[in-house]
């Protein structure tokens, strides 16, 4: 123990502890760090055992459980331990990245936005757009009727400048962000927060609010949960922000936000839910009169200059277009030669585009215009939280071989991190989820017809074989033969340990990044 410290009640493991705040790096500039965690998988066990405490199991009673939940996908438990991260990642990464919400509102949502006109007369008009039409503005203007195409106040450029409520976080008065994209996370269960001053908001139980003690899930808070279609919670007082009251104050009208109690929930049953990425520095907004938020908290640069790192792909990972696959690459298709003609095609635009910013901020133009050119291969940094169920599931898309190489690069590392927080839950991710798989009606079929079942076992059926033919009879298809085959060949299991050696310190990355800023800022 470090002198000066005081010993955690909370569950630690002395492997995860290891490696809390060293960063390690991934690509050539970037990088993944366990910023902090709360739970192990003694956690996991207990939120499903709920009468059982610390010390009372045997390991191998958490493993069975652990998998036996893992394996039937009970997923609520693992929503009980959460992460940290800090990350940097090149721009078109980050945007693969974020798909992956899972925090979300529900459709009818009102968001909640200043008119201009009305500020420049110490007013605050408020505007408020539902949080589908502002995901349909984001979307082409091919989606929408050709009156909307017209007019610019449905375009997207047209929302990102407007002016939306956000609440600053340590004097809790009301200030604007703007949003940088929204994201439609497809139909989830979802929940009706009703307040006692007729307020109410519906959104899944892990969306974060701003709680009188500080940000948590509706789950983390007050325990919410479907239980037969019904919303049950631990019964209690828990109070969460709104938006509050106009103040006048030396001719300037303004709010600040304050606490109004919960008067119950309510399930609502599977809805279409979206949610918000906005700027920071405070990663909040204003929904339905609620201060909610956004689960990743991404480097803004609105408020701070850039650091000028970009991107480059190895030659073993620079590839043409894949002739079977609108999404992979076709491995060692390019010479030498293309490779260092592409690169330096690459390096002239980027050198081109770091210049004009360099220039631009250093004449003084607003950060939030000197950076609108630069290139999807810049690095951006956010710290992301998320509970280990939907970490998982991120992890279980992003570390297959069809995912993009580089942010397979990503889920490698954070698997390694999963693996020193909870490795009994890593094993049974990667026995069920890596290395297992789904079997479709027809598949089962087909395999029947290969294995018989009986008291004592499996037994190979005499003489039994499947062509191609006999799996399209039982109605596969071709795509579907040939999954099937990859599923039933041999392959290694995956163990993402990290290597400690490669660790840096914090102080050494933030150099780093400090000395690719542009001087001006200095």
């Amino acid at each position: 123990m470090t002198p000066g410290t005081h010993p955690t009640r909370r569950p630690t493991t002395p492997a995860a502890e290891e490696i809390l705040g060293g960063y390690f790096p991934v690509l050539d500039h970037g990088f993944v760090a366990l910023v902090d965690y709360m739970g192990t998988d003694d956690s996991v066990e207990r939120a499903a055992r709920v009468s059982y405490g610390y010390g009372t199991r045997k390991v191998s009673a958490t493993r069975g459980l652990i998998r036996y939940l893992r394996r039937h996908l009970h997923t609520t438990p693992s929503e009980m331990v959460e992460f940290k991260f800090h990350c940097a990642m090149p721009m078109f990464v980050a945007r693969q990245w974020i798909r992956h919400r899972t925090a979300c509102l529900a459709q009818g949502t009102e968001v909640y936005f200043d008119l201009p006109g009305a500020e420049a007369r110490g007013e605050r008009k408020l505007y408020k757009l539902p949080i589908e039409e502002i995901w349909q503005r984001f979307q082409p203007t091919l989606n929408m009727r050709p009156d909307k195409q017209r007019n610019p106040f449905f375009r997207r450029d047209r929302v990102k400048r407007m002016k939306l409520r956000q609440i600053d976080e340590d004097t809790l008065a009301l200030q604007h962000t703007r949003i940088v994209d929204v994201y439609r996370n497809g139909a989830k269960p979802v929940f009706r927060m009703v307040l006692e001053d007729g307020k109410s908001i519906e959104a899944t139980s892990n969306h974060r609010f701003l709680f009188a003690g500080g940000w948590d899930t509706l789950r983390g808070a007050t325990g919410l949960r479907e239980k037969g279609r019904r919303a049950v919670w631990r019964q209690g007082d828990y109070f969460v922000h709104v938006n509050g009251a106009a103040e006048k104050r030396d001719w300037t009208w303004f709010h600040k936000a304050k606490l109004v109690r919960i008067s119950r929930f309510e399930y609502v049953g599977e809805r279409e839910t979206y949610d918000l990425e906005v700027e920071g520095p405070h990663h909040n907004f204003v929904a339905n009169g609620i201060v909610t938020h956004n689960s990743v908290n991404e480097y803004s640069g609105r408020y701070s200059l850039m650091p000028l790192l970009f991107y480059s792909p190895e030659q073993d990972q620079f590839s043409l277009q894949s002739a079977t696959s609108n999404q992979g690459r076709a491995p060692g298709s390019v010479t030498p030669e293309f490779y260092r003609d592409a690169m330096r095609r690459w390096e002239k635009v980027r050198s081109q585009a770091a210049g004009d910013y360099g220039w631009l901020v250093g004449e003084n133009v607003a950060r939030e215009l000197a950076r609108i050119d630069l290139p999807l291969s810049t690095y951006t940094q956010w710290y992301w939280k998320i509970d280990l169920h939907n970490l998982l599931h991120f992890l279980t898309l992003r570390v297959d071989d069809h995912a993009q190489w580089e942010i397979q690069e990503y889920g490698r590392v954070i698997a390694g991190m999963v693996k020193r927080v909870a490795p009994l839950s890593y094993e049974a991710w990667v026995d069920y989820q890596v290395m297992g798989d789904k079997l479709s009606h027809g598949e089962i079929q087909a395999l029947s017809r290969l294995v018989a079942v009986d008291g004592e076992g499996l037994a190979g059926r005499s003489g039994a074989d499947l062509s191609n033919a006999d799996l399209a009879e039982l109605g596969l298809s071709g795509r579907e033969i040939r999954e099937l085959k990859e599923k039933l060949a041999p392959r290694d299991v995956p163990d993402y340990e990290l290597d400690l050696a490669v660790m840096r310190d914090p102080e050494e990355v933030a150099a780093e990044m400090d000395k690719a800023v542009p001087e001006v800022d200095r």
